[in-house]
């Protein structure tokens, strides 16, 4: 799911933004140690992303081009849990700021479910 509530004038230029910061969000938690997947209600997402690369995660992108992330993961068991959410909370944001022209407002990922390995 994304919301964009911003003052772009073309949903070509919309949906482009909202498929970088997915992609963003992706590599940073397949690459983020502890973190299994991007999770919804309805299961994991194979890789990191489901058929629109969108489900797990909400992004809203303000009139004032701050983005909002709300973010779903399944953890491994045995890694920290705060350790692993804030990992993953700075390098999504940091590589938000440094490949778009946002800023990061906030980060907020709720862990789901815990995997066993």
């Amino acid at each position: 799911l994304y919301i964009l509530r911003s003052n772009m004038d073309n949903t070509l230029n919309q949906n482009t933004y909202i498929s970088l910061i997915a992609s963003i969000i992706s590599g940073a938690a397949s690459k983020a140690k502890g973190v299994a997947s991007i999770s919804t209600e309805s299961g994991i997402i194979n890789k990191f992303t489901s058929k629109d690369g969108y489900d797990g995660m909400e992004i809203v992108i303000t009139h004032t081009n701050m983005v909002v992330i709300s973010l779903s993961i399944n953890a491994y068991f045995g890694y920290p849990l705060p350790e692993i959410v804030s990992e993953l909370q700075n390098t999504i944001k940091k590589d938000i700021e440094e490949q778009t022209s946002f800023k990061v407002k906030a980060i907020n990922v709720n862990v789901v479910g815990v995997v066993f390995v």
